[in-house]
């Protein structure tokens, strides 16, 4: 097999135009907190964020607003926030997309739920196509009413041709969700179905390749039913590029693919791995499938939404869980080096769902699901600052894996029972394991063991990034 080489020389002069602009902002240590939802402004923002042209960031919640049923919202780069369109049922509801900028200056988006009536009888699933203007108003282009056409459609991809596409998760001949386009009119076209075979709920978006084509990915079906990456044209022909077995390439993925400017996809999966944390691949216009990163647990647990590229050349995502299951903020090489940059916290927001993105002041942006910085809070915007010194973070914890002890008593666990040691950082590069344990560690992680003999043991861990050295350590009683 060849191997692949990445030319970086392609990115330094783009990487230094950007930095130059990010330096300009800065927040203490990376994290600012533009805005944190109440519920009555809206709950669980799962949408990806989208830059308007007057530079604010346009977003949309799954619940909360005027009638509980999700909203569109907009914030400026200094916390401005203005609820747009609150959602009422028969016009959509849930929704967890987000939306695409068209070339007329106009919002689209979806919503994968709506309550649509016929006679007597109601449902809570369908759909539909929306356009909102950067004014808040709104229009319903399309309704998704017959469950053989399709159910639960997920983000907008611009096909540059005067059309959308997108595909949607439930629904279809197969009920294995579909691929449709849909036009600024409200003009749609289911192009084909998903059977299983060649895949099946597919969450994530499309994206345009540069061949023209689209790429995407399916959450289950395919050879080994953990989901397959695909190619399709826009008259809609699919070919499956890979099957994803669960094992070292990953499995089950709910996000979407990006091609990178090496020309390779790029994506994450929310299972497989060593440990079953997921994986994040790149993978070739033919399907050769590289996995450059799995977690483990410490370092990030279900990579979701996808990914995005920066100026530098590297690679940004998010995972849902990690440390504590707050969930982190990463950064990824196309050669596969990866560095956690943020662990989230409740006083920033926790479980982010949806993929970051760069806004024009070279600061990311996204959203979290819920947060504990203000009572009743339930989610939050937040911006991250690349440019701004990183103070490297270490977490350190123990946990006895048996019914008889507990960890915080005055002797913590008997001879022959299990324990585990559990860490996670940001902002470093390399740990090293001292004391009763020895060695070189990753940078998050855990490791699990039965202490053989009665003692007092000291469990302590280095680790050296960028900005510096940070250490954490513990201490193990044991008794017979």
């Amino acid at each position: 097999m060849k191997r692949f080489v990445f030319d970086r020389s392609l990115c330094v002069l783009l990487a230094l135009s950007f930095f130059a602009v990010a330096g300009a902002a800065q927040a203490a240590n990376g994290i600012t907190v533009l805005h944190s939802f109440n519920y009555a402004d809206g709950q669980y923002p799962e949408g990806r964020l989208v830059q308007g042209n007057d530079g604010a960031f346009y977003g949309t919640t799954y619940a909360g607003g005027a009638d509980g049923l999700g909203e569109i919202y907009k914030v400026t780069a200094d916390g401005t926030f203005t609820i747009l369109h609150s959602f009422v049922g028969d016009d959509g509801e849930s929704l967890n997309s987000g939306m695409l900028l068209g070339g007329d200056g106009n919002f689209y988006g979806t919503t994968p739920q709506t309550v649509y009536c016929h006679g007597s009888s109601c449902s809570g699933y369908g759909g539909t196509v929306f356009r909102m203007a950067p004014d808040g108003t709104f229009a319903t282009l399309y309704t998704f009413t017959n469950y053989q056409i399709g159910s639960q459609p997920g983000p907008l991809a611009d096909g540059f041709d005067g059309l959308f596409y997108g595909l949607a998760a439930q629904g279809g001949s197969a009920d294995e969700g579909i691929a449709y386009s849909a036009a600024p009119d409200g003009t749609f076209s289911a192009l084909n179905s998903f059977d299983g075979a060649n895949g099946g709920l597919p969450y994530g978006a499309l994206a345009k390749g540069s061949d023209g084509n689209f790429y995407g990915m399916t959450s289950v079906g395919g050879s080994y039913n953990k989901g397959t990456a695909f190619r399709m044209t826009p008259a809609g022909v699919i070919t499956t590029l890979h099957s994803f077995s669960g094992g070292n390439d990953g499995g089950s993925p709910y996000g979407s693919l990006v091609q990178g400017r090496d020309g390779r996809w790029y994506g994450g999966t929310s299972g497989g791995g060593s440990g079953g944390a997921g994986t994040v691949f790149a993978m070739t216009a033919d399907g050769n499938v590289t996995t450059l990163h799995t977690f483990n647990g410490g370092d990030g647990t279900g990579p979701v939404g996808g990914l995005v590229q920066g100026s530098d050349c590297n690679l940004y995502g998010v995972t849902s869980g990690g440390y504590q299951g707050y969930g982190t903020l990463f950064r990824l090489s196309p050669e596969g080096r990866v560095m956690t940059l943020h662990l989230f916290s409740p006083q920033d927001g926790t479980a982010p769902v949806s993929t970051p993105i760069f806004g024009s002041d070279g600061r990311l942006y996204g959203t979290t699901n819920y947060y504990g910085g203000a009572p009743g809070a339930s989610g939050s915007v937040y911006a991250f600052d690349l440019a701004a010194p990183q103070t490297p973070e270490l977490h350190l914890t123990k946990t006895c894996l048996n019914e008889f002890y507990i960890c915080f008593k005055p002797f913590n666990t008997g001879v022959g029972q299990p324990v585990r040691l559990d860490w996670a950082s940001a902002n470093v590069s390399a740990c090293r394991a001292s004391g009763a344990w020895q060695g070189a560690r990753p940078t998050g992680g855990s490791y699990t063991f039965a202490p053989a003999k009665p003692d007092a043991f000291l469990y302590r861990i280095d680790c050296t990034g960028p900005n510096g050295h940070v250490s954490a350590q513990t201490t193990l009683t044991v008794i017979l």
